[in-house]
């Protein structure tokens, strides 16, 4: 009930030449025939009033029907007409009203109902389909697109709804799909720019209101997927079992986004940045998520706090490498997180550090992990993960940090190290898998960051007598102010600091 999807198929050019060099032919027909066939096979049938007349199919009535009884809900989604024009050299242009409504109807038992309104209005758009039944492409372009909700309504009752739409300007769209057995798609896209605007009340309390705009420049997207004959889109786990997946990267030029709340709290915040990039893919061997941020600027206020929030970051990254499905083989993950660059304003710094004892350069926090893992469970199965009841689904067998960096207020830790874990020994480390390696550290400038700290009364001196304590026990000096450690465990599970045994 939260997100909900306007559907646009494509289906998209694949030139089929013989040795002539003559092209193949679609008809009207064969897209709309091409556009039902997809929206069944993915769990969402199309009914219709189709009417042909001269080289024009209209297609009225439009009706999608998604029902998952298994989780409870259920949707409906009518669309308006389109015309299917045959322009006589074997392609096809489908074409919309300037104005395109779109009604939605979702239904979860025991939590209600939501119906959404909404306009999909193209300015200058020119979409042509060519190929063979069989290899289509759809060719877009448009000026702009707006996608714009015009009425929103919970359980009959409508919510204050100001303005929420999305609009994209220049925009060029390109899908290759390939229908039989195992069904293709290549898409491609970009946007000059795209704005997006939300103003509405609280539906529980409608003195509060929420106030979004922004946008975002020079957007790009490319993606492929491929989905088998027989995939049921109703149930992930099992289509991903099936053959399906899907890879996709985007990227975009910088943009900037205001978000505001009135009425009891009081919250704003600006935010910007320069650029990004990511990557989403997933298939029933792996789980791909990676995501990364540039420039990021923030400025907030709250009334819970009498200080403006600001706040900058040179670069953020997060990466995600996982699998999916049980198998006795080893499989591979990668985990990775940056914070780059981070600064504060000076404001802020004042709260707790008044004096400027503190260096207030740019603050780094970055860790890149891998290993490896063997799965005993299938991790898009719901019922067995239900079943596993926040037991493990699988084994760790190894894992390497391959860089450690957390860089702050004068002071910079680094390391590296790997380890592998014995599965059959779970009575050595309290039911974990007994490790066997070694993570080698360096801290510089640990010593100066603790003695600023007792300077200002944030560490008492006895605690920080315990800390360096710690670090003579666990560290060896390697210069001014330079510690270095290596925290072994060997393969009778004794653990070690600079070939001295702890445990």
């Amino acid at each position: 009930m939260k997100h909900w999807t306007i559907l646009k198929s494509g289906t998209a050019l694949a030139i089929c030449m013989t040795g002539s060099a003559a092209f193949a032919d679609v008809t009207a027909q064969d897209v709309w025939g091409a556009w039902k066939d997809q929206m069944a096979k993915a769990g969402m049938p199309m009914s219709a009033t189709e009417t042909m007349s001269g080289n024009t199919l209209n297609v009225s009535n439009i009706t999608i029907s998604m029902d998952m009884p298994e989780r409870e809900r259920a949707a409906t989604i009518t669309l308006g007409a389109v015309d299917f024009v045959e322009n006589g050299d074997g392609t096809v242009s489908v074409q919309l009203p300037s104005v395109w409504p779109t009604k939605m109807v979702f239904d979860v038992e025991g939590e209600g109902s939501a119906t959404f309104m909404a306009e999909y209005r193209p300015i200058g758009m020119s979409w042509t389909v060519s190929g063979t039944p069989t290899q289509m492409s759809h060719v877009q372009s448009a000026t702009s697109i707006t996608l714009a909700l015009t009425e929103l309504t919970f359980d009959g009752e409508k919510i204050d709804l100001g303005q929420a739409e999305m609009t994209m300007n220049d925009v060029a769209y390109k899908s290759d799909m390939t229908m039989g057995a195992t069904f293709l798609q290549s898409q491609v896209g970009s946007a000059g720019s795209l704005t997006y605007v939300v103003d509405l009340a609280d539906p529980e309390n409608p003195e509060n209101r929420l106030n979004l705009r922004g946008g975002v420049n020079n957007l790009a997207f490319k993606a492929n997927a491929q989905t088998p004959e027989g995939a049921d889109m109703q149930n992930f786990g099992a289509a991903l079992a099936s053959g399906f997946g899907a890879d996709g990267t985007f990227s975009h030029g910088g943009g900037n986004t205001h978000f505001e709340v009135t009425g009891d709290d009081q919250f704003r915040a600006d935010t910007s940045s320069t650029g990004g990039t990511g990557r989403f893919a997933m298939d029933a061997g792996k789980l791909v998520y990676d995501l990364m941020g540039q420039g990021l600027k923030v400025d907030a206020f709250t009334s819970e706090m009498p200080l403006p929030i600001s706040f900058e970051m040179a670069e953020s990254a997060f990466k995600l490498v996982m699998p999916l499905s049980k198998s006795d083989a080893l499989q591979g993950f990668e985990l990775a997180l940056k914070l780059g660059d981070f600064t504060m304003a000076d404001m802020l710094w004042g709260l707790f550090d008044p004096t400027g004892q503190l260096p207030r350069d740019p603050a780094t926090i970055a860790i890149d992990l891998s290993g490896d893992v063997k799965l005993t469970h299938d991790l898009m199965d719901e019922d067995t993960m239900t079943q596993l009841a926040g037991k493990a689904p699988g084994e760790l067998h190894a894992a390497n940090v391959n860089a450690l960096t957390v860089r702050a207020a004068g002071a910079e830790l680094t390391g590296d190290g790997a380890f592998t874990f014995d599965n059959t020994d779970l009575s050595s480390f309290d039911g974990m898998p007994r490790p066997q390696g070694q993570l080698n550290l360096k801290l510089v400038g640990g010593n100066g960051l603790l003695d600023k700290l007792v300077a200002m009364g944030f560490v008492p001196e006895d605690q920080a007598m315990g800390a360096r304590m710690m670090m003579g026990l666990f560290a060896v000096p390697a210069g001014d102010d330079v510690l270095t450690s290596v925290i072994e465990v060997n393969e009778q599970g004794h653990v070690l600091a600079n070939g001295q045994r702890l445990q």
